[in-house]
């Protein structure tokens, strides 16, 4: 890896320094003489008008375009809104290396800007007012090239791994193509499936909308949008990709996802099994392909991890690669997305899928007290699974074009089950051997969620500025679960016992939830605005508990225990009226708020006790905001959440019980947050920052009581004082020459942190973690040709304390990582990439080191690389391993976790990309598939 390092960082420095030419000078407008900001200046060749590259001017105008090519006839031209093109002819020599055209006065003309400019010589980049149009003929792609392949090209767009898109720092919340939402709010619907050969405009522009939701005059949170132009109405569409391999140590996967599109109406077929640890989908697919996020999916949570793992939920909906071990997954499922006019949209979906994992799992915990060491590890062999059914419907209903509504309607269903045989020892470093036991926990369950969310938001047309928006939603979760608990436990401290335990625990956690937040702002003046933003939340929570001994003479779980068996129900009530008053001066907006909080709580026991509480507290909000910077300060209370508060014990794990405490009372938090950005887009440079600093008192902790026996006691308890902080920044550069050598350099650094009393063994003590962290990057792409993008990230996680009793850490995690790209010869692509991480210490039998290197090679077959045929080899040196180390009050506990090795897969894979209105040698015009 260093040595490709070395070999394309030199062929980076000796492209920049090839003898070059440069161009500039200063636009100005003709009548007043003024310089003209964001101008975009063009250089082509004059020969062909092909793009070399182009540059925008600074706020006074000016311009330095350097990097040029010699002896050849260029062409440059300076183009904006609202004013006629200009072009100038020149030729860059060994004696004259360097034009400079002065002052270029440009003319205002009345006209469209593509009306007066030749189509061959269309600018790169046009500005007109708060909307940037790029021209998608002006960046060259492959012909396989897809919507996701020429946004990175484009200048001040960012893709990350996962498909999300920012542009100058601002995340991208939708993209619209001819303006409609057809793809769904998910902005990756598109980005891998639309060819960019389609495509003839990209523009960006502010999210409107979030703005109407979100009128406080913050901008720093605002997102984009893109809206696609394609270069002609796509009336009739089939898209998606079917897949299918075989590998080693009886690896597969298939896989397939078809979209097809008539007019407005949209149709989504999806099915997938494999056994690889990783999803046959990527989040892109199924969020933006598929639109399954316009019926109301949103809650996608990851499951990559450093061994290869790379799994996803929607919604709770895996699509394989989710849990821990060797995971195995099926499902299916379809998405109609129906758009009947501009006005009018509604959807609906339905997914279903199974899971299996085989998880071998090593838990070493290292508990550390004065000078005593108490180590606990568990063995686990579990076998786990589940099935999922989901549903989900939304429509939008937009009268005018000041008015929008939206309701969605969800509900998933899902069974559980899980099998976990387990070794448990403890010892003690002065005394040796405390206890063992060996037992199953087996588990049986299911739960069922229902939502619905209505939003509305609401514009004037006589006062501008006055916005009025509505949010409800309301949600009920059930999920009964019972555990059957059966062990043999030794205790070989303080005298030698035995003890057979068997247990069946039954829970249900039922859930109601409802919603309501209006937001109101309508201006006093032309500086001050006033915002309301009343709230009210409705929660009804319940703690279930049944708990049976096993009878002896029947072998079942039929004997009832009183004493762990208990109900606990809690009616929560909060409602916060409020408003902000708002003072603009010039660029700076002054924010004031004040809130009145109540909350009405009543909790009832298993035997008649309970309790009713009422809370009322003033809350302050104040913020600054200026351009694309904010700092605020604000302040909340909450109720400690129901888990904390059931009385009974769980005691499912014999070596580790939880306690409950009903008398916890709200945490009080106070916190100051700020975020700002930089963005330089003439020089493609982007500064990112953010950071808060919170105290909370009442905070909910675990005091830990570890008997002389090995068993663990947890209890939660109300501290006081908790200090958190947290900051983080990065930058990026993206750099383009006209060698087609295209570089982004970007890095970044986290801080946090954090002070919280502990309470260990009767022993108060204050934590003071520290974590800090840092990474950087460089990305390649020579013409498509050869990418090469290595990152380098170290974190070091330290702990202190106060109190001499326990012993301070520090773990230094460091992580080198790369890919290597080469597409030569034609239609064959050679691929490789590496994940080295090193931990500077783990438990006694883990490695410190891992590496996960893979290779593939990719046969590109048909028009448009549409078919191809993949030979990958995954953990090349068959030393994948999965370990993860964490600082957790006064313990040190390693993780690890069986992980797929070595092995080889084959896989074929097929691209549909048939667009109405192309013409083939066979069938005409027609589909691949009618529908």
């Amino acid at each position: 890896m260093k040595c490709l390092l070395t070999a394309l960082t030199s062929l980076f420095f000796i492209s920049l320094s090839a003898q070059t030419g440069t161009v500039s000078g200063k636009i100005i407008d003709s009548a007043s003489k003024k310089g003209l900001a964001l101008v975009t200046v063009t250089v082509f060749r004059a020969k062909d008008t092909s793009i070399v590259t182009y540059r925008l001017s600074t706020e006074s105008g000016e311009y330095k375009i350097p990097g040029l090519p010699m002896n050849i006839p260029l062409r440059l031209m300076a183009t904006y809104s609202g004013y006629d093109a200009l072009r100038k002819d020149f030729i860059l020599t060994e004696k004259e290396p360097a034009v400079n055209f002065g002052e270029i006065g440009l003319t205002g003309t009345s006209r469209q800007l593509d009306e007066v400019i030749v189509v061959a010589e269309r600018p790169p980049v046009v500005i007109k007012k708060d909307t940037i149009e790029f021209n998608a003929s002006a960046f060259k792609t492959l012909p396989s090239a897809l919507l996701e392949d020429l946004l990175k090209k484009l200048p001040g767009v960012m893709v990350d791994d996962n498909g999300n898109i920012t542009i100058n720092g601002q995340k991208v919340n939708r993209l619209l193509v001819d303006g409609k939402r057809f793809f769904g709010d998910n902005p990756q619907m598109a980005t891998r499936n639309l060819p960019s050969n389609m495509i003839d405009k990209v523009q960006v522009m502010d999210d409107k909308e979030e703005i109407d939701f979100n009128n406080d005059g913050d901008l720093s949170k605002i997102g984009k949008v893109v809206n696609i132009t394609l270069k002609k109405a796509i009336k009739k569409a089939v898209f998606g990709r079917v897949l299918a391999g075989l590998g080693s140590d009886e690896r597969y996967e298939t896989a397939a996802i078809l979209n097809t599109f008539r007019d407005t109406l949209q149709l989504s077929l999806l099915g997938f099994a494999n056994n690889i640890n990783r999803s046959s989908f990527s989040t892109k697919d199924i969020t933006q392909l598929g639109g399954f996020s316009r019926s109301g999916w949103g809650t996608i949570n990851g499951n990559g991890n450093a061994a290869g793992q790379q799994g996803f939920t929607v919604d709770g909906f895996s699509l394989g690669g989710t849990g821990s071990g060797l995971a195995r997954a099926n499902g299916l499922g379809f998405n109609l997305n129906h758009s009947p006019s501009d006005k009018v949209n509604f959807s609906f979906n339905y997914m279903f899928g199974n899971t299996h994992n085989d998880l071998e799992q090593t838990i070493n915990t290292q508990r550390f007290f004065e000078d005593t060491v108490v180590t606990a590890r568990t063995l686990t062999t579990k076998t786990s699974g589940g099935r999922t059914h989901n549903l989900a419907s939304s429509g939008g209903w937009k009268p005018d074009s000041l008015t929008n509504m939206t309701i969605r309607l969800s509900y998933a269903h899902a069974d559980q089950w899980s099998e976990a045989p387990s070794v448990i020892t403890t010892t003690n470093n002065k005394i040796g051997a405390v206890n063992n036991g060996t037992g199953v926990l087996t588990t049986n369950g299911f739960s069922d969620s229902y939502s619905e969310v209505f939003m509305f938001s609401r514009r004037s047309a006589k006062v501008k500025a006055r916005n009025l928006s509505i949010t409800q939603v309301l949600t009920y979760n059930t999920n009964p679960l019972s555990s059957i608990t059966e062990n043999l436990n030794s205790y070989q401290y303080p005298v030698f016992s035995n003890l057979v335990f068997q247990q069946l625990r039954a829970t249900n956690t039922p859930t109601t939830n409802g919603y309501l937040f209006v937001n109101y702002s309508t201006p006093l003046s032309s500086r001050l605005t006033l915002r309301l933003n009343p709230s009210l939340t409705y929660q009804k929570n319940q703690q279930d508990v049944i708990t049976y001994g096993k009878y002896l003479a029947s072998g079942n779980y039929d004997s009832l225990n009183v004493s762990l068996t208990s109900n606990l129900a809690r009616e929560m009530t909060r409602g916060q009226a409020g408003g902000v008053l708002s003072y603009r001066i010039n660029n700076v907006n002054l924010n004031a708020g004040v809130g009145w909080l109540q909350q009405w709580i009543n909790n009832s026991f298993t035997g008649g006790a309970g309790s009713r509480l009422y809370y009322s507290n003033v809350l302050l909000n104040l913020s600054v905001n200026w351009k694309r910077f904010s700092v605020g300060f604000s302040q909340d209370v909450n109720a400690p959440g129901i888990n904390f508060l059931l009385p009974t014990p769980d005691n499912s794990n014999p070596f580790f019980i939880v306690y409950g405490n009903p008398g916890l009372a709200p945490a009080k938090r106070n916190n100051i947050n700020f975020n700002g950005n930089i963005i330089d887009a003439r020089k493609n440079i982007n500064f990112y920052f953010s950071g808060q600093s919170a105290i909370t008192d009442d905070a909910v902790i675990q005091a830990i009581e570890l008997g002389s026996n090995g068993i663990q006691q947890n209890k939660p308890v109300n501290v006081r004082g908790v200090w958190s902080n947290y900051f983080n920044m990065g930058f990026s550069k993206q750099y383009k020459n006209a060698k087609q050598l295209n570089v982004t350099v970007s890095g970044g650094t986290d801080f946090s942190l954090n002070r919280t009393p502990i309470r260990f063994n009767n022993e108060d003590s204050r934590l003071t973690g520290l974590s800090i962290g840092g990474n950087v990057g460089v990305a390649l792409n020579w013409n498509d040709l050869i990418e090469f993008s290595p990152r380098y990230s170290i974190n070091s996680n330290q702990s202190h304390y106060t109190s001499n009793a326990f012993n301070s850490a520090n773990i230094i995690q460091q992580v080198l990582q790369g890919e290597f790209i080469v597409r030569m010869p034609k239609k064959i692509v050679w691929e490789t990439n590496m994940y080295y991480r090193h931990l500077n210490q783990v438990a006694p039998g883990l490695p410190k080191a891992s590496v996960y290197w893979n290779a593939a090679v990719t046969l590109l077959m048909f028009k448009q690389d549409k078919g191809q045929l993949r030979l990958a080899v995954y953990d090349i040196l068959n030393s994948n391993t999965s370990v993860v180390r964490f600082i957790n009050t006064n313990a040190i506990t390693d993780n690890r976790t069986n992980v797929l090795q070595r092995y080889f897969m084959l896989t074929y894979t097929y691209n549909i990309r048939s667009f109405g209105g192309q013409t083939t040698k066979v069938g005409g015009n027609k589909s691949l598939w009618n529908f």
